[in-house]
Order: structure tokens, then sequence, then C-alpha cells
């Protein structure tokens, strides 16, 4: 809860649907799970990727063994084997929802309950923009837009980034380079006011695979262009957003969609609208309570 994006979008997704929902923050207090299930007597444990956890879990179903536990990683690795230290988590968990489609079969080994969910749209933070002041179009407006990190696993972005520096185009960085974060209204307005925004998603190997980032442009009403992964066809329909598979077509697509004002507007509309009706961390919960056998 402590970082203000997922895991307040899963409790107000729950909310959504009619649920009480008892949240505690498993990084800041992983072990009071336990003491706060002997309060509400849970019928579902909703769980972070936080270690400590496991042990609380194996505690909460002794005691509520008609009580169903999962958890949804939210991110993703090259090999499975780089979440070793959660697999006592993983185990102990009735379900597990992973975003990485093609990691499933080697998941099921440590769980045979695991099953595909990707992250969605935190739709009453990710809008389009409520207001834009001249101040913000000093800011924020720019031809084209990264906001994310290009160090440590993210370093694959570097190449593209790099590209994009230097074609000449008005490129705003956020995140990184000592540039601060962006999230919220600041997000909306970045969006609204980049004409391209990159996505720049890595883990094409695993299939049906990106970031949350995904979501949140095309929720604020932004044109989204995005590396071209396994099978994003199954993920996204085709006119909500465009794709580039290497640097040279990533600098070829910018020009392009620089030049295709109209055209790029209404590519942002549709992906606006589908990520909306289609996509939102309700529906994902909505699939996660399916996948478990609970009404939603």
């Amino acid at each position: 809860m402590a970082d203000k994006q997922t895991g307040p979008a899963i409790k107000r997704a729950f909310e959504n649907l009619g649920h009480e929902v008892y949240a505690i923050d498993a990084k800041l207090e992983p072990r009071n799970s336990y003491a706060m299930s002997l309060q509400i007597s849970p019928d579902l444990v909703f769980c972070s990727r936080t270690k400590e956890l496991a042990e609380q879990v194996v505690q909460i179903k002794k005691r509520f063994p008609n009580a169903k536990v999962c958890m949804w990683n939210v991110d993703t690795r090259n090999s499975i084997d780089e979440w070793r230290y959660l697999f006592p988590l993983i185990r102990a968990c009735d379900h597990h929802f992973v975003i990485a489609y093609n990691t499933i079969p080697q998941w099921k080994s440590i769980n045979e309950n695991t099953h595909w969910l990707p992250q969605g749209l935190q739709n009453e933070t990710y809008k389009k923009p409520e207001r834009i002041t001249d101040e913000d179009r000093e800011r924020y407006a720019c031809d084209v837009s990264f906001a994310g990190t290009r160090t440590g696993y993210h370093k694959h972005r570097t190449p593209y980034l790099e590209a994009v520096a230097r074609m000449g185009v008005n490129f705003k960085q956020w995140g990184c380079l000592g540039v601060p974060r962006v999230y919220d209204e600041e997000h909306n307005k970045m969006v609204a006011l980049s004409k391209v925004n990159l996505a720049c998603s890595g883990w094409p190997q695993n299939g049906r695979c990106v970031s949350v980032r995904n979501y949140k442009i095309m929720g604020a009403g932004g044109f989204l262009l995005e590396f071209r992964g396994q099978a994003l066809d199954k993920l996204f329909p085709s006119d909500v957003l465009d794709y580039y598979s290497d640097v040279p077509k990533l600098v070829e697509k910018i020009k392009y969609w620089l030049a295709h004002e109209k055209e790029r507007q209404e590519i942002a509309e549709c992906g606006y609208k589908w990520v909306h009706a289609n996509a939102t961390y309700t529906e994902r919960i909505c699939k996660a309570l399916n996948y478990m056998g609970m009404k939603s």
C-alpha cells in the first residue's frame, strides 16, 4: 500500500465489487496479517509478493481452513528462479497470479493453480487531466516522453531512449537520469501534453507481458508506442496503440506519428475508450475471483 499504486488499486477494485476490505501494508507490517485475520475472519487473503507473508499465510490457513489465499505478482523476470525467495509463499497459496503468460508452465511446478492475470488501469486515478495550465504546458509539452527507469533490470531501454535523444525532437524523460518521477494527476498531464508516449516494456520472451505504464498512458488519453513483444495482439486490440521492433523502427515510427496528428489522436482516443471499458483493476479482480471459484 505504501507506494499508493497497485495496492490501493486492488483494494478499490474489491470495494467496487461490493466487498469489505481490510488492508495491511505487507512491506511495512508483514507480521500483522495473522493478528488482523483473528479480528475479521477473512473469506479471502490477497497477498503481495512479500516473502515474510509465507509464515503468516500458513497460520491463517490453519485457523481459517475455508479461507482462500492467493498472491498476484505484478512484475516479472527472465527466469522464475529469480523469484526463488517467494517459493514458500507461492506454495502456501491456493492460487497464484502472474503477468507473464509464457512462464506459467514453469510456475505450475511450484503451484499448479497458477493463472495469467495482466495488470490493469487504476481508473479512479489515471484518466484525462482535469485542468492544464500554462505552467503545465511549459513543464510537460513535448514531442516524445518516457516515464520510468533505465537502470538495473531495465538497462535494455537505454539504446532506444538514446536513439530518440539523438533525433533532435523535443524528448522529455521522467523518473530517470535524476529527473523526478511523475504519478497521478501529474502523470496524466505529462501524457496529455506528449504527442508520443513511449512504454519501452521489456521481457518480450515472457509473452503478453507489459508494464502497467501501458494502461496508465492509454487511461490518460495518450498515444502509446510500445515495443512489440510476443503475442501482444492477445493483450491489446490492434487499433489502440502502435509498435516498434528495433531502434531503426522506433525512429521511423516516431517520425511518422509526429507527422500524422489526426490519425495519432484517433488511435489515442480508441485506446482511452478501450482501456477504461475492458482493462481496469476491477475487471482484473473479477477474473481473479472467477479463477478461484468465488463470486465477484
